[in-house]
Formats: structure tokens, C-alpha cells, sequence
């Protein structure tokens, strides 16, 4: 079965775009062309692959939908002098990804409990629009947060400082001035950390069903019917309102991509 689908260079198109996928995912894709709509991730796939400096591919995950500029799943390489910054480019959450913790659990273990693990997780996960999780902070708190990055979170616990090793920068870009930041975007954050969020956010209990390469998955200690622990999540409200404010500032239309 075919899992790698291009489409060809043409028009504008600087590099072929690039799926990732099974047949499935790509007669989805198609369905939305078929039926005619203008917010679709092919297009967008094409879109981004006219941009100024853009490397080999315009590439697209296996978990590819529509965003607001680039397709959610999307991902472009530029060059460093002719490139473009995306300000918004699949969305406005910053650092909005998906982190997977492996775990030493089985498959049949967690078969054994499936119900009893799920009616936990709903009850103890806050998640969706309006959630508030249980570290409630004040506004010079935010400030600290938006200062030390993922530090903050493991100087209080809830990480471990190895951690920071295996985080681009060890978490925190240096030099944020959370001033830049208004006062209502700071509040709305005030009961969102360490929530799930909403839309296509979510926590999933995996396996692995499938080893393709050994040596990979020895490196990454992975095995075959291994549990794992799958997290999509962003920075929530305070992200949207910042980057709204970027592009407000830098005068370009929501979820378009531009210079900086």
C-alpha cells in the first residue's frame, strides 16, 4: 500500500507537495475537492509550497486537515536569508504539538481496566472550552511563566529537570518581555494552565502496533504492544490573543502568512 503521495510542481509552486498517508486519508482529502470547498488542506498544501524559500517539500502528516494558512499536519523548511516567517501559519496556539510518553505497561494491561481508565481520565482531565485546571495563577505568576517557559513548570513539581534537555532552547526563548502582553490576555490564562483545551486537542492511551524499524525504536526504547500516552495541546487563550495582536501590529490579515 501506497503511504507517500506528491503533488507535482506547477503554477506557482516552488517544490512538489508531499502526503504522508494511506488511502484513506488521501480519498478524504480528495472528497473535500469533489465537493467543492474552498477551506481545504490540498489547496493549502499548494499554497504553501509558492512561498519564497521554501525547501524540497511542501510536507503534509498523516494527521493533515485544514488550518488557517498552512494545513493542520503541515510543515515547510526556509531557507534562512529568502524565507518567510509564518505568524500564524497552521494557527495561532503557540507551541501547540503533540508529546507522546512511552510507559512500561502492555496492551493486555490496560485491555484488563479499559472502561475503569477512561471514566478516570474524563473525570480528572479538564479539558474542552471553559475548563479550568487546578494551578490558579496570579498575573505576576503569568509574567514568571512567560519569562522561564517550562522551567516554571519544573521548578514547581510537575516536571523533571532532565526534561529540559530534550526541549528545543531547554524550554524558554530568551529575552520575553511579558509587558508586550496585555492585562485581559494574561487574565484569561489565570485557570487555563494545565488544562486540555478543546477543538482538535486531546489525550489518547496508544500501543504500538507495529515495529517498521528496530534500530529506531531500540534508540527511542519502544516494543511492539508497548502503552503509550499521547498529548495535543497548546498555550491556549493567552497565545491566541498574543499572536492576534502580532498580526494586528504587523498590519497583516488573521491567518495569513508574512514577512517580519
Amino acid at each position: 500500500m501506497n503511504h507517500i503521495w506528491e503533488i507535482p510542481k506547477s503554477g506557482d509552486m516552488v517544490v512538489p507537495g508531499r502526503i504522508y498517508g494511506d488511502e484513506d486519508i488521501m480519498r478524504h482529502l480528495l472528497h473535500d475537492i469533489e465537493l467543492g470547498k474552498d477551506w481545504n488542506a490540498l489547496t493549502q498544501i499548494r499554497n504553501v509550497a509558492c512561498l519564497p524559500g521554501i525547501q524540497k517539500y511542501s510536507l503534509a502528516m498523516a494527521d493533515i486537515h485544514p488550518g488557517y494558512g498552512y494545513p493542520i499536519g503541515g510543515i515547510g523548511a526556509f531557507e534562512l536569508e529568502k524565507g518567510v516567517i509564518s505568524v500564524a501559519g497552521v494557527g495561532f496556539d503557540i507551541n501547540c504539538g503533540v508529546r507522546t510518553l512511552k510507559t512500561k505497561l502492555v496492551k493486555e494491561d490496560i485491555m484488563k481496566v479499559q472502561k475503569e481508565l477512561a471514566d478516570s481520565l474524563f473525570k480528572t482531565v479538564p479539558a474542552g472550552i471553559g475548563s479550568k485546571g487546578d494551578v490558579a495563577l496570579k498575573e505576576k505568576e503569568i509574567d514568571e511563566l512567560l519569562v522561564e517557559g517550562a522551567a516554571f513548570v519544573v521548578n514547581r513539581d510537575y516536571g523533571f529537570k532532565k526534561d529540559l534537555e530534550y526541549i528545543e532552547e531547554n524550554g524558554v526563548v530568551k529575552g520575553a518581555d511579558p509587558s508586550n502582553v496585555s492585562q485581559r490576555s494574561k487574565q484569561r490564562e489565570y485557570r487555563q494552565i494545565g488544562t486540555l483545551g478543546s477543538g482538535n486537542h486531546y489525550l489518547e492511551v496508544q500501543y504500538v502496533d507495529h515495529v517498521f524499524d528496530e534500530k529506531a525504536a531500540k534508540a527511542y526504547g519502544l516494543f511492539e504492544n508497548q502503552v503509550l500516552i499521547s498529548i495535543h495541546c497548546g498555550s491556549r487563550a493567552l497565545a491566541i490573543r498574543s499572536a492576534r495582536i502580532i498580526l494586528r501590529r504587523s498590519r497583516l490579515p488573521a491567518g495569513s502568512m508574512g514577512y517580519l
